[in-house]
């Protein structure tokens, strides 16, 4: 996987280099995504990314674009329980960053010369940066209290449960506004999240992006 992320990103490279017609297309905005592992119930996760794609025509309204994106993922959840005289309480974080590298086809069709409407598909190769989850606790009795906390490394090459490469596909609409894209897309995972051999692990993610088209 880590040749084929570095072969990918080579050849976007090369395509970007060697086209005299292409468009930078900056943007930001939010994705939600949920996580099965197995028969278990989805997890909810909120994310927001930043990056830039760099549209290539290739005529008669299709194009070719990869891209390059930072996404930050959390997950949080909080447990407690106590009485007047002891309590317990319990915060677990989960936070990923990751690089995504997009080549979406793409074809616009032109209602005006500043009002169109893109439709886009293709794969995303994801590399992970960071996966960490930070557990911290509190107790108090009779007035007195005591925390801690644990930091936990998902990508860590010893105890790690979480693989750092992954593929997913989707598509996408986009509506063009002058120099404005908007854009709304689905993307689901194909590769295993996890290295837990006994179950697999998918991600559904919806986005919402605004982006600018220079």
């Amino acid at each position: 996987m880590k040749k084929l992320f570095a072969s990918i990103f080579a050849t976007s490279l090369l395509l970007i280099s060697s086209q005299a017609f292409a468009q930078l297309v900056p943007g930001a905005g939010y994705f939600f995504a949920s996580e099965k592992t197995g028969n278990s119930d989805a997890v909810a996760n909120h994310g927001f990314y930043v990056g830039t794609s760099y549209n290539i025509a290739l005529g008669s309204g299709f194009g070719v674009a990869p891209g390059l994106y930072l996404d930050m993922l959390v997950h949080g959840q909080t447990a407690a329980a106590g009485s007047s005289i002891a309590s317990a309480y319990l915060v677990g974080r989960y936070r990923e960053f990751a690089l995504n590298l997009p080549i979406n086809l793409n074809y616009s069709l032109d209602f005006t010369d500043n009002l169109s409407l893109v439709i886009f598909a293709g794969p995303t190769f994801q590399l992970g940066l960071s996966s960490e989850t930070t557990v911290t606790g509190e107790a108090s009795f009779l007035g007195i209290r005591i925390s801690d906390g644990e930091k936990f490394n998902h990508f860590n090459s010893d105890n790690g449960d979480r693989n750092r490469f992954n593929m997913s596909v989707g598509g996408g609409l986009g509506l063009h506004i002058g120099d404005l894209l908007f854009t709304v897309g689905y993307d689901r995972s194909l590769l295993d999240y996890t290295k837990d051999k006994n179950s697999t692990t998918a991600r559904n993610m919806i986005k919402a992006g605004l982006n600018f088209a220079f």
